[in-house]
């Protein structure tokens, strides 16, 4: 957290954030957050942040008090609380170090007590009658530096307690959206900004969001002579960064997506219905792991062959073919003259019942398949 309150800073420009001196899609934190949800109990662990006492000395110090004994106690947990920031993308990119020593540093007792000086200091200047004021004799007396150091010392203590106090709410608020918007991407015609944003904005609204902007130079890649325009954007609220990060992903036709077989979200980056994701499925086929895709792809079409004995036939005796030239039993060669010799069998079977019905399943079987590979192959009839 730097002097001005904000947590965090990024970089946007041609749909890429920069953050922690690395690029990433635009989008990429909204789906970290969905994914990161429920891992190890992140939200729960981030809910800790959730501190009654935050509030209340925040409207301790709206009301010119301080009750110091709850001040050091609320750095005390702040400090537990970080212990979980890690966890949760981006935070775990962040300097936590470097925010822990500025708890460590703000909320001591010194600070409390100081405080409580200074409350009583302006609450002093705040009495005096008219007639003081008026004779300009206070001007000369106000020790500015002072004020200006303390009023410094609480604006930062005021940032970090509400941006904890919020922490919990915006992650609750921000899954919950986040969860109707995949949940509801079906509706869309087509997955781009033009279709996808009205979605959006029914479900978020058009959300004012607390930053500071500025335009600056920076160049395309390390090696760049050319400097571009970029945006530099600094937060002072989790739920602002994750809505800028997921509106900026849907500018540029990004958008997440949940995998139905693994159950983890990711990022599509163009307007085509994807449905499953390109990482490792919990599921074993034939003793190998396969991909979500490649997975789904074996569901449709073992689904497909339910209802359809000639093509079930085909992909058994396929699957055997695979796993004979896996283990060495028949050689790569002939697995592919096989393959395509089936393959053959299975299209004359679909436009010819009289052939399904009497001769495929005889034809299909390994004894027949193989001997007749064969005898194709001595002919120089192999297809390989």
């Amino acid at each position: 957290m730097d002097m001005t309150g904000c947590f965090f800073t990024a970089d946007y420009r041609d749909g890429q954030v920069y953050f922690g001196g690395k690029k990433y899609p635009a989008g990429h934190f909204t789906v970290q957050l969905m994914n990161q949800y429920y891992v190890n109990d992140t939200a729960a662990r981030i809910a800790v942040f959730r501190d009654s006492m935050n509030y209340h000395i925040l409207e301790r110090l709206r009301d010119g008090y301080l009750y110091v004994n709850d001040y050091v106690l609320a750095g005390d947990r702040t400090q537990q609380g970080l212990k979980a920031f890690p966890r949760l993308p981006p935070f775990g990119s962040l300097d936590t170090e470097s925010i822990l020593r500025d708890v460590q540093t703000l909320f001591t007792e010194e600070n409390g007590y100081a405080i409580c000086d200074y409350l009583r200091y302006r609450g002093e200047i705040a009495s005096l009658d008219q007639s003081t004021i008026y004779a300009g004799s206070l001007d000369r007396t106000i020790d500015r530096d002072y004020i200006n150091h303390m009023e410094e010392l609480i604006r930062h203590v005021k940032a970090i307690l509400r941006f904890f106090d919020r922490l919990a709410d915006d992650l609750l608020e921000l899954h919950r959206r986040l969860f109707r918007f995949v949940s509801r991407l079906n509706e869309a015609d087509r997955l781009d900004e033009a279709h996808l944003l009205p979605l959006a904005l029914e479900i978020f609204g058009t959300p004012e969001l607390p930053y500071r902007a500025r335009y600056i130079a920076t160049t395309k890649t390390r090696r760049s002579k050319t400097a571009v325009v970029s945006r530099r954007l600094s937060f002072d609220r989790y739920y602002s960064f994750i809505i800028t990060d997921f509106f900026e992903g849907l500018h540029y036709g990004h958008y997440l997506r949940r995998c139905p077989i693994c159950k983890k979200y990711f990022l599509m980056q163009s307007a085509r219905r994807t449905v499953y994701c390109s990482g490792m499925s919990p599921y074993v086929v034939r003793e190998k792991r396969m991909t979500c895709r490649a997975y789904g792809a074996y569901l449709s079409h073992k689904e497909h062959a339910k209802d359809d004995p000639v093509t079930d036939i085909y992909m058994r005796r396929c699957a055997a073919i695979r796993s004979e030239a896996s283990r060495g039993t028949i050689s790569k060669r002939f697995a592919t003259a096989a393959k395509k010799l089936a393959k053959d069998h299975k299209q004359m079977a679909q436009s010819d019942h009289a052939y399904a019905v009497t001769q495929y399943g005889k034809d299909m079987t390994r004894e027949k398949l193989y001997y007749d590979t064969g005898i194709r192959m001595k002919g120089g009839g192999d297809g390989a």
